[in-house]
C-alpha cells in the first residue's frame, strides 16, 4: 500500500487525539500506542497476546474509563479476552484501530482483527459494526475513492444504526457547525457521536486543521471524533495533509516516530 497514506492514517489518529489534550495522548491515544508497539513487533493481532499487554498496562493507569473498568472486572471474574468486553456502545473504541490498518496486510485479516480488538473492551453489535465500517471507509480512501460517496455507500452494509447515523450527518451537512453538532450529539456514544464525526468529515475532509478547531469548539467527545476523522483524512490525502506544525510537541512524539518509521 501507499506508504504516504499509511503514515497519514496512523499520524492522523494520534494527532487528532493529542490536539484536544494539550499535546498529550489521552487514555484512548495510549491504548492506540500500546497496539502500535505490539503490531510493530508481531505484525499480526492475537487477542490473547495483546489482551495480556492491555491488561497489564491498563492496570497501571491511575484513571480509567468505565468500559475498561468493566472489562478488567470481567477478566478478574474468569472471563477470557474473547468474552470480557463491556456492554458499552461508545465511540471511543472506533478510532483505536489505526495501528491494525497501518501494520497488517489483507482486508480479511484487518477486519477480523478489528472485530477482536473491539470486543476486548466493547462487546456490542453497534461498536463492532461502527469499527468495521470506519475501517472499510479508510481502506477505500487509500485507493482515492470519493469521500462523500464512500461514507454513504458503505454505511448500507453495516446495519440500521450505522446507516441512520450517516443519513443524519448528510441531512445536516449544510447547517452551521454549532447547530448541526448540537443536534447530532457530541457525547461518546455511537448514536450521535458517529453522526457528528461524519458531519465533520463531510465538511472539512480537505482541511484537517480546521476540522480539529471546529471539533474542539463543539466539546464533548473531542478526542474520539478527531481520532476517527484523522484516520480517514490521513488515508485519503496522505501524511502532509494532516501534519500541523505542532506534531513534534506531542508528548510521545519520539516513540511514535520511531515506531512508525520501522
Amino acid at each position: 500500500m501507499n506508504r504516504d497514506k499509511l503514515e497519514g492514517l496512523i499520524w492522523g489518529s494520534f494527532l487528532g487525539d493529542a490536539y484536544n489534550n494539550n499535546y498529550h495522548l489521552s487514555l484512548y491515544g495510549k491504548q492506540s500506542l500500546w497496539l502500535l508497539e505490539y503490531t510493530t513487533k508481531s505484525r499480526r493481532y492475537d487477542p490473547f497476546l495483546f489482551g495480556d499487554i492491555w491488561k497489564t498496562a491498563m492496570s497501571q493507569e491511575q484513571t480509567i474509563d468505565k468500559a475498561s473498568k468493566d472489562t478488567l472486572a470481567n477478566l478478574k471474574s474468569g472471563r477470557t479476552y474473547l468474552g470480557a468486553g463491556s456492554g458499552a456502545k461508545e465511540l471511543s473504541v472506533v478510532g483505536r484501530h489505526a495501528s491494525i490498518l497501518f501494520r497488517l496486510k489483507g482486508m480479511d485479516e484487518m477486519l477480523e482483527s478489528i472485530k477482536f480488538h473491539t470486543c476486548l473492551t466493547h462487546m456490542t453489535k453497534e461498536t463492532i459494526e461502527a469499527s468495521k465500517y470506519i475501517a472499510e471507509v479508510t481502506l477505500a480512501m487509500i485507493y482515492n475513492l470519493d469521500v462523500n460517496n464512500t461514507l454513504q455507500e458503505r454505511a448500507k452494509f453495516y446495519g440500521e444504526v450505522i446507516e441512520n447515523e450517516v443519513e443524519k450527518a448528510f441531512s445536516l451537512k449544510d447547517k452551521p457547525d454549532a447547530i448541526a453538532l448540537k443536534m447530532l450529539g457530541t457525547e461518546n456514544q455511537i448514536e450521535g457521536g458517529l453522526a457528528s464525526t461524519i458531519y465533520l468529515i463531510l465538511n472539512y475532509h480537505k482541511n484537517f486543521e480546521k476540522l480539529l478547531e471546529v471539533n474542539s469548539e463543539a466539546g464533548g467527545a473531542t478526542s474520539e471524533r478527531a481520532m476517527i476523522a484523522g484516520v480517514i483524512i490521513g488515508a485519503r490525502y496522505g501524511f502532509k495533509a494532516i501534519k500541523p506544525s505542532w506534531i513534534e510537541e506531542i508528548n510521545e512524539y519520539e516513540k511514535l516516530n520511531n515506531l512508525i518509521s520501522l
